[in-house]
């Protein structure tokens, strides 16, 4: 049987417009519990936001531009990313 992993808690507000959905969190992210952690993922740079930005700055920006986050599985069973 493989581990099981969980996912992150979706991320959205009143003046979400627009949802980027996922399907579970890679190792990196998990690790780091942030959406989009490990540093070759190219999330952060295609929105115009340096990766290495703290994340709720991050994600401040992401709210300020009406994106939500979502990964849509709860949990599933996984080896590595």
């Amino acid at each position: 049987m493989n581990p099981t992993v969980g996912s992150f808690a979706a991320i959205i507000h009143s003046a979400t417009h627009s949802l980027v959905l996922g399907s579970m969190p890679g190792v990196a992210s998990l690790h780091a519990a942030e959406y989009y952690a490990h540093p070759r993922n190219l999330f952060w740079p295609f929105l115009g936001l340096d990766p290495k930005l703290v994340y709720l700055t991050r994600l401040a920006a992401l709210r300020a531009r009406g994106i939500g986050l979502w990964d849509v599985l709860a949990s599933c069973e996984r080896i590595g990313s």
